[in-house]
């Protein structure tokens, strides 16, 4: 028996379902995440997904990850969606002469240039971000605002939506700028449900951004301390407190490692505020996040000397607007 209600007095007319495509750009080398992420949600979403590349012979994603392009450059069919993951060219070569000609061919006839990651080099190299707000992976940032400094780059967003042109942060917010691609012909409630259907937590533009965690005023003094570290203990936090603590190899003493993390912390203009014999506090000025509060401690314990570093924003998370 069927549970499907039935008015047979009523009849709706008939909806005609757009059939969405999409032309994913692959190169060696391409960030595998980049690449299956938007992917993945795409066909979830029903868009049918081609992939292209410069020839017909296979490309690897990634380290391992073989893939044959369906299309070239010369025959890619039109689509509606055209996709530019990260790494690989996109770090190396994005000025790329082919990949250049090629948006500069399809940008007028494709409806949503999206790209992922370091993707968003090869449309700024190509000039339609120029004017426009665009991010990228967290680190690039700075390299993206240097370079193109006609481009309004964001940093405290997941994706950014000109319109014509969407850019993601790094890596996974591909996933939740690809939903975001697909609820622009097809409805925010619609993927949404299909984002649930997924068991996926899709994130808006400003409910997370890399470069806005507490932890990117002491990413610099992690790197110092791991060269000590025997243990790798914990690592938490959220936009305004993150913690690190590792335990000290025992063929250097814990007052050493110490003294070389103020060395490195004097390096970036750090203000003590206090200095004691295991411990010290100071304060940091970051371009991106303001001012920080740095504490560093030794700290004894049953597995040796324990190192906790901790970054506590001096103001509550707030957006930092760059001219």
């Amino acid at each position: 028996m069927s549970l499907q209600a039935s008015f047979p007095a009523f009849e709706l007319p008939a909806r005609p379902s757009r059939r969405l495509t999409a032309g994913m750009l692959l190169f060696e080398h391409a960030d595998i995440m980049d690449v299956t992420g938007p992917w993945s949600v795409m066909v979830h979403n029903g868009v049918e997904v081609v992939s292209f590349a410069k020839t017909k012979d296979p490309v690897t994603i990634g380290m391992s990850m073989e893939l044959k392009p369906d299309f070239t450059f010369d025959n890619l069919p039109d689509v509606d969606i055209l996709i530019f993951p990260g790494s690989g060219l996109a770090e190396s070569n994005p000025g790329d002469a082919a990949i250049q000609a090629f948006i500069k061919e399809r940008a007028a006839s494709t409806e949503v240039l999206f790209s992922v990651c370091s993707g968003a080099f090869f449309l700024a190299e190509s000039g339609l971000l120029d004017g426009k707000d665009a991010t990228t992976f967290a680190s690039l940032i700075p390299q993206l605002r240097e370079n193109y400094p006609s481009i309004n780059v964001l940093d405290h967003v997941k994706y950014t939506d000109n319109g014509k042109i969407v850019t993601t942060a790094g890596l996974s917010s591909g996933i939740d700028g690809a939903f975001h691609v697909v609820s622009k012909f097809r409805g925010q409630g619609s993927v949404q449900d299909v984002a649930n259907h997924m068991e996926y937590a899709w994130n808006k533009s400003t409910d997370y951004a890399r470069t806005q965690l507490a932890d990117q005023f002491i990413v610099g003094i992690k790197n110092v301390a791991s060269l000590f570290a025997d243990t790798y203990l914990h690592s938490g936090g959220d936009l305004n407190h993150w913690e690190y603590r590792y335990s000290i190899s025992p063929e250097i003493a814990g007052d050493k490692v110490l003294r070389i993390i103020k060395k490195e912390l004097m390096k970036k203009e750090w203000t003590i505020l206090e200095e004691r014999e295991k411990s010290l506090v100071g304060i940091l000025d970051h371009s991106v996040l303001g001012q920080g509060k740095i504490e560093v401690e030794l700290e004894s314990s049953e597995v040796g000397e324990v190192l906790i570093i901790v970054a506590t924003r001096v103001e509550k998370y707030k957006i930092v607007k760059h001219d």
